[in-house]
């Protein structure tokens, strides 16, 4: 049930005039290579969130920051995966060696307060892995 609600969130926050910034917009790397994703949250919004949306739409909270450190994070899938948001600096989102099951919608979102419900999405970075 709180998943389907944030799916909903999510839904209603991608096109709320966001200013958040996620860069690319379409990734295409082989199996082995690194792949990269950048955000710039919106300006004055100290919290920021990492997710993975795959294919059967599964939606997948991986790590969040606040003032550039760490609050939560999952396993980042095996070590794998590693994230920074450095300050004056876009916030990172990177995967050392990109697998077929990587595939997916990375969503960056901001916050003025980790436990505030309202995050702003950017519109997504999409991994394709072959």
């Amino acid at each position: 049930m709180a998943t389907r609600l944030l799916w909903y969130t999510v839904l209603c926050l991608l096109g709320a005039n966001s200013k958040v910034i996620q860069t690319p917009r379409y990734l295409v790397k082989g199996q082995g290579q690194k792949a990269k994703m950048r955000c710039i949250p919106e300006k004055g919004h100290p919290v920021v969130f990492w997710y993975q949306q795959n294919k059967n739409n599964e939606f997948k909270f991986l790590i969040n920051f606040q003032n550039q450190e760490v609050l939560q994070q999952i396993d980042m899938t095996e070590k794998r995966f590693s994230a920074e948001c450095p300050s004056n600096s876009p916030c990172s989102l990177e995967i050392q060696s990109s697998e077929a099951g990587d595939s997916a919608l990375y969503l960056c979102a901001s916050s003025l307060n980790w436990s505030q419900d309202t995050q702003y999405f950017g519109p997504g970075t999409r991994l394709l892995v072959l």
